[in-house]
C-alpha cells in the first residue's frame, strides 16, 4: 500500500509527466529516419540520416537537450542526470544496430556526459535564482512588517496585519498559515489551518505541503520574531507618546482655560476698580446737585400749585422721577463698592417678600402671584439686604414683560437646610450667550441702568450664606432661584 501511495505521488507531479512526454517525442524524432525507411520513404530516410552526422555532429541527438534542461529547471540536478542517462539508453540501440561508424558506442556516452553537465549547470542556476527570489520575498516581508508598524495605531492592529504579510515570504503562500501568540492573545491569518508541516516559535508557520525549504529556513522565523518584537516595542512606544501628547494637549487646554479664567477675573477686577474710582470720584459730587434740583422742583411745584398749570406740574413730576433714577444709579455705584457686612437675624420669609412687593408698583397688565406652600418659613439673614435682592428681582421680572401682559410667580421649595425662593416670569427671556454675563458688573441689555443690580444682588445673597441661580428660555421667560439657609431651631 505504501508503494502504491508513493507511485501515485510520483505520477501526480506534472513536471515528471512532461519530461516523459518530451523524452518520448525526442525518441520518435531521433529514430524518424529508421521509421521512414520502414514505411518505404527511402529518400526521406537518406535525407534524415545525414542529420546524424552533419559536420561530425548528430543534430537529431540535440533534441534530448529539451527534456534534460526542462528536468533540471523544474526538478533539480539528480532528475536531470537521470534524464540524461535515460537519453543514453534511448541512443544505444541506434549506436549498436544502426550506426556504422567505428567507436559508435563512444558517441552516446560522451553525449550523456555533456547532457548531464548542461543539466547540472541549469539546475544550479535555477536553484540560485530561486534562492535569490526567496531572499527578495523575505526582504519585502521584513520591509512590509516595518511599514505596518509605522501605519498601525495599536499592537492588535499591527499583529493583525503581520499574520497576513508573513505567508508571502514562504515558498507556497497560498498553502501557508500563520499564528502569533502575544500576551495570551492569538492572531491568525485568514483561513488559518493547522498542519503537521510547521515551524514553531513565537511565530508559528504551517504549510499544507511538504516544504523542505521552510524546514531548512528555520532562521526565517527567528528573524521574523526579532523584527516583530522590535516593531511591537516601536508601536507601544508610539502609543505611549500619543498618550503623552494627548495628556499634554489636555494640560495645555486646562492651562489655557485657567489663563482665560484668570484673565476674566483680571478684567472683572479692572471693571470693579473702574467702578470704585467712578463711585468715589463722582458719587458724592452728583448727589448734592441732585438734592438741590429736587428741592428746586419741590418749590416750583408748590408755587405752580396755586396757578393750576397742569402742563408745568406734569413736567415737574417727570423731572422728579428722573431725579429718583439718577439717585438710584449713584446709590448703586456707592453700594457696590462699599457693601457692608450683613447683620443676620431670624426673619420671616413671607414678611420679607410682602415688604419687597410693597416697594414695587407693577403695571396693570402684570399679575404677581405668591405661593409659599402655606408653611411659615424663617431664615437667618440681613432683612434689609434681602429686601433689596427680592425687590430687584421682582422689578426685573416686571420689566421683562416690556409693557405686555404677563405673570410673575413667586414660590418656595424647602429641603433640610435651605429654602429656595423662586422668581419666575413669563417675559422675553434671556439669550443663552448672555446668561453667564448677567451677574458681571456694568453688563446690561436695558436702555436704562448701568448693570449693577444683579451683581449687587448676587453679592448680597452670597455674603448671607446663600446662592443665586438662573435659567431662561427666549420668548418663554426667566427663573431666578435664591437659596438661603433656614433658621435652625435650638
Amino acid at each position: 500500500m505504501s508503494y502504491k501511495r508513493n507511485k501515485k505521488g510520483i505520477w501526480a507531479n506534472k513536471h515528471l509527466r512532461y519530461v516523459i512526454a518530451l523524452m518520448a517525442l525526442c525518441a520518435i524524432i531521433y529514430y524518424l529516419p529508421t521509421i521512414s525507411g520502414r514505411l518505404g520513404f527511402i529518400s526521406v530516410q537518406d535525407s534524415l540520416n545525414n542529420l546524424h552526422n552533419l559536420y561530425g555532429i548528430d543534430f537529431l541527438g540535440l533534441v534530448f537537450f529539451a527534456p534534460v534542461v526542462y528536468s533540471a529547471y523544474f526538478l533539480g540536478v539528480i532528475p536531470s542526470i537521470l534524464t540524461a542517462l535515460v537519453s543514453m539508453f534511448v541512443l544505444l540501440p541506434h549506436a549498436i544496430l544502426i550506426d556504422t561508424y567505428p567507436n559508435a558506442l563512444f558517441k552516446p556516452t560522451a553525449f550523456v556526459i555533456i547532457l548531464s553537465a548542461v543539466g547540472a549547470v541549469v539546475a544550479m542556476l535555477q536553484k540560485s535564482e530561486k534562492e535569490h527570489q526567496q531572499r527578495i520575498k523575505e526582504m519585502k516581508c521584513l520591509y512590509d512588517i516595518g511599514k505596518a508598524a509605522g501605519d498601525s495605531n495599536s499592537v492588535d492592529e499591527f499583529l493583525g496585519k503581520v499574520v497576513t504579510i508573513i505567508p508571502g515570504a514562504t515558498q507556497y503562500p497560498e498553502g501557508t498559515s500563520v499564528r502569533i501568540t502575544f500576551h495570551d492573545q492569538v492572531y491568525k491569518s485568514p483561513n488559518f489551518q493547522k498542519n503537521t508541516n510547521k515551524v514553531t516559535g513565537i511565530v508559528e508557520i504551517y504549510s499544507n505541503r511538504d516544504n523542505p525549504y521552510l524546514k531548512k529556513k528555520n532562521h526565517l522565523t527567528k528573524t521574523l520574531s526579532e523584527r516583530i518584537g522590535g516593531a511591537i516595542r516601536q508601536v507601544e512606544l508610539e502609543q505611549s507618546l500619543r498618550g503623552y501628547y494627548e495628556q499634554l494637549e489636555k494640560e495645555v487646554d486646562n492651562r489655557t482655560k485657567d489663563l482665560e479664567h484668570v484673565q476674566e477675573k483680571l478684567i472683572r477686577s479692572e471693571r470693579l476698580a473702574a467702578v470704585g474710582e467712578l463711585a468715589s470720584g463722582v458719587g458724592h459730587e452728583l448727589r448734592n446737585p441732585l438734592n438741590v434740583i429736587r428741592n428746586c422742583a419741590y418749590l416750583l411745584n408748590m408755587a405752580l400749585a396755586e396757578k393750576s398749570d397742569e402742563e408745568a406740574t406734569n413736567t415737574l413730576k417727570v423731572l422728579d422721577k428722573q431725579i429718583d433714577i439718577a439717585n438710584k444709579i449713584v446709590s448703586d455705584l456707592l453700594d457696590f463698592t462699599r457693601i457692608k457686612p450683613p447683620t443676620q437675624v431670624k426673619a420671616d420669609l413671607k414678611s420679607l417678600i410682602d415688604e419687597s412687593l410693597s416697594w414695587i408698583t407693577p403695571t396693570e397688565h402684570v399679575t404677581v402671584n405668591v405661593n409659599l406652600n402655606g408653611q411659615p418659613k424663617f431664615i437667618k439673614t440681613d432683612p434689609e439686604q434681602m429686601n433689596r435682592v427680592f425687590s430687584n428681582l421682582i422689578s426685573n421680572a416686571v420689566q421683562a414683560m416690556n409693557g405686555k401682559a404677563g405673570e410673575v410667580n413667586i414660590s418656595t421649595e424647602t429641603d433640610k437646610d435651605h429654602v429656595a425662593v423662586i422668581f419666575q416670569d413669563t417675559g422675553c427671556g434671556i439669550p443663552k450667550e448672555n446668561l453667564e454675563k448677567i451677574f458681571e458688573p456694568l453688563f446690561t441689555t436695558k436702555p436704562k441702568g448701568i448693570g449693577l443690580g444683579l451683581a449687587i444682588s448676587k453679592r448680597l445673597v452670597e455674603q448671607n450664606g446663600g446662592k443665586m441661580e438662573v435659567s431662561s428660555q427666549v420668548g418663554k421667560g426667566t427663573k431666578f432661584t435664591v437659596k438661603l439657609p433656614i433658621e435652625q431651631r435650638s
